[in-house]
Parts: structure tokens; sequence; C-alpha cells
């Protein structure tokens, strides 16, 4: 008899261990950490500009040493306002791709404990006129399978919410007057006139300044994951505020507005800027350019002095004509940063 029950007390004992043995397996085996990153960043793209996000993933599970044998990563095209949907531009995928309704799907295969996999991908905004504050939506989700029956497949679902730059004078962090963004692929050519550009539509008391670049014909990223974020970012007020502008173009991998600006040369990028005469301090001319410097002023483009000027040099600056009198500067560079005149 005291046999017997023994036997049943050792076999509940082996029951209660096995059960807490599978959750705490688990729970444990489906440590993931993902990330959905936009570029440039905080989250802000022109209407019908590029916007890139860098999504990664890690297996968390250093202690367990369970491994993920599927690592699979799943991303819808980003919403924008009236369900109007970004288009796709391009994806770092080695294994995947979009498919016919713009779904991303990619494919990564098994991920050991401490380890992380990464992809870029390039949507084009859905087109629109007021700029709105996080309301261009993306989601996606990393999918997982460990190989155990007990636990299936899991999932981490990722979301970045990002602004749509446009014309709202109400909400200055979305005004297409003084703010810019987005992810550039390749240098201008024939066809195209600028890569980015702030409200061309030039107003002394709302809209003083217009800023644009080209980037050289020269640059033509290989992949999504070697385009250059880029912003523009304009004073809206205070002392001055029509005598200066600001550039970023990060070098590829980082991001802006802070990250290292990306040197094109010997090529150079053209900067043009738009600027209202009536804005400017009574009787002021424009006859000197400053970049990254208010001490030194840039040298005339073709001289010697050019030549060896590492914050570029000045095309041509044309006084206003007609009504509104505006005057036109053009520069070169070979990397972004602040501008005053």
């Amino acid at each position: 008899m005291n046999r017997t029950r023994w036997r049943l007390v050792m076999a509940c004992l082996a029951v209660v261990v096995a059960a807490v043995a599978v959750a705490g397996g688990s729970a444990g085996n489906r440590n993931g950490e993902g990330t959905l990153v936009a570029v440039p960043g905080p989250g802000a793209v022109n209407f019908g500009e590029n916007i890139a996000y860098e999504a990664t993933f890690t297996n968390k599970n250093q202690n367990s040493g369970a491994v993920f044998t599927q690592t699979k990563f799943v991303m819808q095209p980003p919403v924008g306002p009236g369900n109007t949907k970004a288009t796709p531009a391009r994806e770092s995928c080695a294994n995947g791709g979009f498919d016919a309704a713009g779904v991303l799907t990619c494919e990564f295969g098994q991920l050991r404990p401490g380890e992380s996999v990464s992809l870029k991908v390039v949507w084009t905004a859905p087109a629109g006129v007021n700029g709105c504050t996080n309301c261009l939506d993306a989601d996606g989700t990393w999918l997982i399978k460990e190989g155990k029956p007990t636990n299936l497949n899991e999932s981490f679902p990722v979301e970045e919410l990002a602004d749509l730059i446009g014309v709202n004078e109400l909400e200055p962090i979305v005004n297409g007057n003084i703010h810019a963004g987005g992810y550039e692929l390749a240098g201008c050519t024939a066809a195209s006139t600028t890569n980015l550009s702030t409200n061309t539509s030039i107003s002394a008391s709302k809209n003083p300044v217009a800023t644009s670049f080209c980037l050289p014909a020269s640059f033509v990223a290989s992949g999504a994951a070697d385009g250059v974020a880029a912003t523009i970012t304009e004073p809206a007020g205070g002392t001055n505020f029509a005598r200066q502008s600001e550039v970023c173009i990060a070098e590829v991998g980082q991001n802006c507005p802070d990250g290292a600006a990306k040197n094109f040369g010997p090529d150079m990028i053209t900067f043009t800027f738009s600027v209202a005469d009536a804005a400017l301090p009574n009787g002021y001319k424009i006859t000197q350019v400053f970049h990254n410097s208010l001490l030194q002023p840039l040298p005339q483009c073709g001289t010697l002095e050019a030549a060896t000027s590492e914050n570029g040099c000045v095309v041509s600056i044309t006084p206003p004509k007609g009504n509104p009198k505006i005057w036109t500067i053009v520069t070169q560079a070979k990397t972004n940063g602040p501008w005053n005149w």
C-alpha cells in the first residue's frame, strides 16, 4: 500500500515538474525584440518624397540558448490620411521582396541567441496638400519559429508614425514653408531639377526663403541601404530669419538631423536659395555667402581660391527683379551644413 502511494506521489511530482519546465521554456524561448525606425528621423517627409524604414530584430535568448529556426519580416505599405497608401520604391532584402499588392516579405532563416538581423525598405509617400503630424502609419511584423511543437509561430509587431510635410501654416512643424525631408536614392539628372525643396512660393511675411539642392548626377544608390537621409530647416522668425537656412544630407547609414555629413567630393552638391527682398533689413544687399562659418565668406566658383575652399563656393548672386523682388543665390559644396548671407 505504501509503495503504491509513493509511486503515485512521484508520478504527480513528475507531471508538475514537466508542466513547469514547458511553461518556463516556452516563455523564455519567445524572447525577441523588434524595432522600426524612420529615415530621415524623427520621421518627417514631404508628400510624394521617399521615406526609408530600418527594421531590426534580435534574438534575446542569451540565457536559454534557444535558436529561432525561422525569422521573417512582413510590412504593409504605410498608410496616410484618407487611407492613402505609400508605394514601394526599394528594399534591401536578400531573400524576398514586394508582392503585387505592395506588401514586403523578407526571410532571414535561423537566428541564434544574441544575433540580430536588419533590412531597409524605401517607400514613396502618398500625395497630399495639408501637412499633418504622426499621420503616416507604418506597420510591420517580425515572425519567428523555434522548431518546438509547443511554441509554434510567434509574432512581434512594430510600428512607426511619421509626419507628412505640406502647406499648413497653423502647424509649423509640418509646414513646407520651413521644412522638407526625404530619402535620396540618386542625384539630379536632366529630367529632375532638384532632389528636395521647401515651398517655392515666396512671400516676405509667410515664406521669405526657399531652399533646394541637387546631389551630383554621379550619385546613384546601389541599393535601399545606400541612400541618404536629407532634411531642410529654415527659421520661422526672429532677427535675420530671411538670411539663413540649414541642410542635412547624412552619411550613408546615418540619419538626419544629427548624422555626420556625407562628403560627395570631388563632385559638388548644388544649392539654390530664393530670398524675398522685402524680408531683409532695410537697404540690405546680399553680396556674400557663408557656409559652416560666420567669418569666412565663400569664394567665387572657378577661381584658384575656390579650388582649395573647404566650405564650397558661390556660383552666382542674382539681384532681385520684377515684383515681388526675389534674390537668387546659387552655391556649390561637397557637404551639407548651415548657410548664411
